[in-house]
């Protein structure tokens, strides 16, 4: 058995362990999964637009990593506006039969980023992201969630992309 003191020292190196570590990832650039950059004149957001839909969602919890997402237009620093989303399949090819074999699912957004005071930063910027695959007609079952998983993929795709674009806007530069 342990007496105190030794016990104590295990605790102290453990802990100079970890603090040199956290130091070390901090250090390397190492950043939480989802976060973000926004401009310092960003950190307060609004988004507006259909509330309910996955993309709205998958912004606000990005957004959550690096701003403040608020509840109010008039807390925010800038509106973040979805104002157009759509979805749209493809026959590709069929095979001898006329079944499909190849699709396209098409999904596209339109947004923009005006500040409080109304000054546009992002201007009706438009979005569209492409995903092929293949329909095995052995597998209907497979072929349906896959459907399901590459749309909300996109969804989750296009959150990222908007972020990064808004992560790159020169605020300095539209204020001046």
């Amino acid at each position: 058995m342990m007496n105190t003191r030794t016990h104590f020292f295990v605790i102290l190196r453990l802990m100079t362990i970890l603090c040199l570590l956290s130091v070390s990832l901090t250090a390397c650039g190492f950043k939480l999964r989802g976060a973000f950059e926004l401009p310092a004149e960003l950190q307060k957001i609004y988004v507006a637009g259909p509330q309910h839909t996955d993309l709205v969602r998958d912004l606000k919890e990005l957004l959550g990593y690096s701003a403040e997402v608020v509840s109010q237009r008039s807390d925010a620093d800038a509106i973040l506006t979805i104002k157009k989303e759509e979805s749209e399949n493809r026959t590709l090819s069929v095979d001898s039969r006329g079944k499909v074999r190849e699709s396209e699912m098409q999904y596209s957004v339109i947004y923009s980023l005006v500040m409080a005071n109304g000054q546009v930063l992002l201007d009706d910027q438009a979005l569209l992201l492409v995903r092929d695959f293949i329909n095995d007609e052995n597998d209907i079952i497979g072929r349906t969630n896959e459907s399901a998983v590459i749309a909300r993929d996109l969804k989750r795709d296009a959150a990222q992309q908007i972020l990064r674009h808004i992560q790159a806007v020169k605020v300095d530069a539209v204020v001046h």
